[in-house]
C-alpha cells in the first residue's frame, strides 16, 4: 500500500508475479499502454511538423512561429497543467484518478485537430465575410490556426501530464527504464514512419493528414481508458477535496508546497534548462534544412535514420537506467550533447555539415529523452506525484514562455541565423548538468512506496 492509500500492484488475472502481475496482466498492461503512447508520440513526431508546413505556408516570420507555437500555448496550460495535478492526485471515481480526465483531453484534442485541418478554408471564409474589414486572407488563416493549435497544445499537454501519472500508477518502478525504452521505440517508430513515408506527403494532403492525427490522438487515448484498470485509492490523504471557486486556488498553494524542498528547485531547474536545450532548435530546424538547400524528402529520411538509431539504443539506455539510475545516465548523455551542441555551432556555417550535425541532434536528444523519462519516478513522491510533477510541469512552460517569447526576435534581427539555436543549445545543456550533478551530491528525497 502507497502512502495515499493506492495498491502498488493491482491483480491481474490471478496469480501474481515478482512484479505484482501475472505475466500475461503485465503484457497486457504495457501493450495498452504503449496504445497511449502512440497518441503522446503522434502530437510530437506529426502533429508539430505538420503544424509547421501549414505556419510556413502562411508566411509566418520566426517571430510568429514561435509564438503561436510556443508562447501562446503554454501561456494557457501554466493554469490547466497544475489544476489538472492537483485534482487528478484526489479525484476518487470508479474509474480511477487520471481516465476521467483523459476521457475529456481526447474528444477536445481531436476536434482541435480537425479544426486545425479546416483552418485555411476557415480563413477563407473569414476574409470573405469581413469583406473591407478583413486584415488579409493570410492573418485570418493564422488566427484559425492559432486558435485550434492552442486548444490541441493545452489537450496534448494535459494528456502527457496525466497519461504520466497513470504510467506512475501502474507501472512497477524497477520496470520503469525499459518500459520508457518500448515507449521510446513506439515514439520514434511514428517518427520513421511519418518522416519516410507521410512528411513529404504535405505538400499536396496536409488537410487529410491533420485530420488522421486528430483521429489517431482520440482513439488511442479513449482506448487506454477503456483498457487499463487503475489501482484502487483509499481515502483522500489531506481531507475532502475543495469545491467550486476555491478549488481553483488551491493549486497555486501546493505548488508552492513543493518548492519549499530544496531538492526539488534543482530537479525543476534541470528540466527546465534540458527542455529549453532542445527546443529552440526543435521549433526552427525544418526552416534551417529549407535556408540550407535540404529538401523535404532529405529531410524526412535523415529524421528516420536518426531515429533508427534511436530506437536500436533504447533499450540498452533502460537498462542502464535500471541499473546505474537516471540521473546518473541523464547527465552523461546531457555533457555529450552540450559538446555535439557547440560542435555544430562552430561547423554549421558551412551548409553541407548540417545534415551530419542534424542526425547527432536527433540521436543525442533522444537519447537524453529515453534516459531522463522515469527521472521524475525517481525524485518525486509517489504519493503526490503529479501535484510534483505538474508543479515541474508549470516552471518548464514558463521557461520555455521566456525562451520563445525571445528566440523568435532574435533570429528575425539576427537575418535567420539558426545556428544561435545551437549555441543556446551548448550554453544551456551546459547549465542542465550542473544542477544533475548538484542533485547527485544530495539526492532529493523521495517516498516511492
Amino acid at each position: 500500500m502507497d502512502v495515499d492509500g493506492a495498491v502498488a500492484s493491482p491483480r491481474v488475472g490471478g496469480k501474481r508475479a515478482a512484479w505484482g502481475y501475472a505475466s500475461a496482466g503485465l503484457l497486457a498492461v504495457l501493450f495498452w499502454l504503449l496504445v497511449g503512447d502512440l497518441a503522446i508520440s503522434i502530437r510530437e513526431r506529426a502533429a508539430l511538423p505538420s503544424g509547421l508546413e501549414l505556419l510556413r505556408r502562411n508566411g509566418a516570420s520566426d517571430t510568429t512561429t514561435s509564438l503561436l507555437m510556443s508562447t501562446v500555448p503554454a501561456l494557457l496550460s501554466v493554469l490547466l497543467v497544475p489544476l489538472l495535478g492537483y485534482h487528478s492526485d484526489r479525484l476518487r471515481s470508479r474509474w480511477g484518478r487520471r481516465r476521467p480526465f483523459l476521457l475529456v483531453v481526447a474528444p477536445v484534442g481531436c476536434a482541435a485537430m480537425l479544426g486545425l485541418a479546416c483552418s485555411p478554408a476557415l480563413g477563407a471564409l473569414a476574409d470573405a465575410a469581413l469583406g473591407a474589414l478583413s486584415p488579409g486572407r493570410r492573418l485570418c488563416n493564422l488566427a484559425a490556426f492559432s486558435l485550434f493549435w492552442t486548444i490541441f497544445e493545452c489537450a496534448g499537454i494535459s494528456a502527457v501530464s496525466l497519461f504520466t501519472g497513470l504510467v506512475n500508477d501502474v507501472v512497477p518502478q524497477g520496470l520503469l527504464g525499459r518500459f520508457y525504452a518500448a515507449f521510446r521505440i513506439v515514439g520514434l517508430g511514428v517518427g520513421i514512419a511519418f518522416n519516410t513515408w507521410v512528411f513529404a506527403l504535405t505538400d499536396q494532403y496536409l488537410g487529410e493528414i491533420l485530420v488522421a492525427i486528430g483521429l489517431v490522438f482520440g482513439l488511442a487515448l479513449l482506448l487506454v481508458c477503456l483498457m487499463v484498470d487503475e489501482p484502487a485509492c483509499g481515502a483522500l490523504p489531506d481531507g475532502e477535496r475543495p469545491a467550486g471557486w476555491r478549488a481553483l486556488a488551491v493549486p497555486r498553494a501546493h505548488v508552492l508546497a513543493c518548492f519549499a524542498h530544496r531538492p526539488f528547485l534543482w530537479a525543476v531547474a534541470a528540466f527546465m534548462l534540458a527542455s529549453v536545450t532542445f527546443s529552440p532548435f526543435n521549433t526552427f530546424y525544418q526552416y534551417y534544412a529549407h535556408l540550407s538547400g535540404i529538401p523535404k524528402a532529405t529531410l524526412g529520411t535523415l529524421t528516420a535514420y536518426g531515429y533508427a538509431v534511436s530506437i536500436a539504443s533504447a533499450f540498452g539506455i533502460g537498462w542502464l537506467v535500471d541499473h546505474y539510475g537516471a540521473l546518473r545516465v541523464s547527465s552523461r548523455v546531457m555533457a555529450l550533447y552540450c559538446c555535439a551542441a557547440a560542435l555544430g555551432y562552430l561547423s554549421l556555417g558551412n551548409a553541407a555539415a548540417f545534415p551530419w550535425f542534424y542526425l547527432a541532434h536527433v540521436v543525442v536528444s533522444g537519447a537524453w529523452f529515453t534516459a531522463a523519462a522515469s527521472m521524475p519516478m525517481a525524485l518525486f513522491p509517489k504519493a503526490q506525484f503529479v501535484q510534483y510533477n505538474s508543479s515541474k510541469d508549470l516552471m518548464v512552460v514558463l521557461g520555455n514562455i521566456l525562451v520563445s517569447g525571445v528566440q523568435g526576435p532574435v533570429l528575425d534581427l539576427s537575418g535567420h541565423d539558426y545556428r544561435l539555436t545551437l549555441l543556446s543549445g551548448a550554453v544551456f545543456a551546459l547549465l542542465c548538468v550542473l544542477c544533475l550533478a548538484r542533485l547527485q551530491a544530495r539526492p532529493a528525497p523521495a517516498d516511492n512506496g
